[in-house]
């Protein structure tokens, strides 16, 4: 018997060597191909991802050009007062902040000197510094609102019996800022803007005004 049993064990152990399962179909599959099989998925690289792309007009940076105006209405330190529209030209530089809908813009304006009354004269120049987000609103117009810091500059020329007195002033206002731009080309647009200044200081004859412009904006 054992004779019988020691052959038999001899061949299972080797059909079990070189075979695991049947298909269907009766077919046997080597133990040695599933190894290779294995081994190779082992070996396969990760799939890579494909580099991302970075959209360069979520920074892009801008530059303006703008008539502008300034309704002021000064009252002078020897009593005169008066109030008028000073007429200018602004210049602009910004940025976008990681998204087309967000932009930091810096601006410089230069409003000649005006007849305010017939006894006051102004000019005034003002520096901005404004945060603005330009929701879309349709076929390639934005809205435009923000706020903002702003320095300004004014000379006020009062008349008295001595004649001309020169007084100059320099006064830090906030902004609120509203407007629209519509894109004129892929990277011109144009649009108005109307802005509140606010006095931040008391002691000033540069009171608060509104400001208006009509600016081009170039995107590069």
């Amino acid at each position: 018997m054992f004779k019988f049993v020691l052959p038999t064990l001899f061949v299972t152990t080797a059909l079990f060597s070189t075979n695991v399962w049947a298909d269907e179909d009766g077919s046997y599959v080597n133990y040695e191909n599933i190894v290779n099989e294995l081994k190779a998925s082992a070996d396969e690289k990760p799939p890579v991802s494909p580099t991302e792309t970075y959209d360069w007009d979520d920074v892009a940076m801008h530059g303006g050009v703008a008539l502008a105006t300034s309704w002021v209405a000064p009252v002078s330190p020897d009593g005169q007062s008066g109030s008028g529209l000073l007429k200018g030209i602004q210049f602009t530089l910004g940025m976008n902040l990681f998204s087309k809908k967000v932009r930091a813009e810096g601006s410089f304006s230069n409003y000649t000197q005006s007849e305010l009354d017939s006894r006051l004269r102004a000019d005034l120049k003002e520096f901005e510094l404004r945060m603005v987000f330009l929701p879309f609103i349709r076929d390639n117009l934005n809205l435009r609102f923000g706020a903002g810091l702003s320095t300004r500059y004014m000379n006020l020329s009062s008349l008295s019996n001595s004649g001309w007195t020169t007084y100059e002033e320099t006064t830090p206002t906030t902004i609120l800022l509203f407007g629209f731009e519509r894109k004129v080309s892929k990277s011109i647009s144009l649009g108005p803007d109307l802005a509140y200044h606010s006095t931040l200081v008391s002691d000033t004859f540069d009171k608060s005004s509104w400001n208006a412009s009509f600016h081009l904006n170039a995107t590069f």
